[in-house]
């Protein structure tokens, strides 16, 4: 009978492995569903040439919200950001409005990653 025993004690470390696992799973498609968000919103920015600065700078603080609380640091959430407006801006021709929206977008990045929480 102890065989059964531990295989309830292993079973239980099971499912609480696989609500931790989960948990890194919706972590992960939050994340993603954040990532997927700004893109679309830095492609309407390069392909359209007009946009909405208030819901680019929510989409940008969407996904740090989502980065931060995913335990990613400060520097990891601005090199991300960095490196999706590149990501999305290689589609499209080269222009003065890369350099200024990595600009913004790192003061938001920082700006939302270091607010104090009400």
């Amino acid at each position: 009978m102890t065989g059964r025993q531990g295989h309830k004690e292993e079973s239980g470390e099971r499912a609480r492995g696989g609500a931790k696992r989960s948990e890194q799973r919706v972590a992960r498609n939050a994340r993603s569903t954040a990532y997927m968000n700004l893109a679309k919103a830095l492609a309407t920015v390069f392909s359209a040439g007009v946009y909405t600065k208030e819901e680019l700078q929510n989409a940008v603080c969407t996904f740090v919200t989502e980065m931060k609380d995913g335990g990613e640091t400060g520097e990891g959430v601005v090199i991300a950001a960095q490196n999706l407006v590149k990501e999305v801006g290689a589609r499209f021709p080269s222009s003065e409005r890369t350099k200024i929206l990595l600009g913004d977008m790192v003061t938001w990045c920082l700006a939302e990653y270091y607010r104090e929480s009400a």
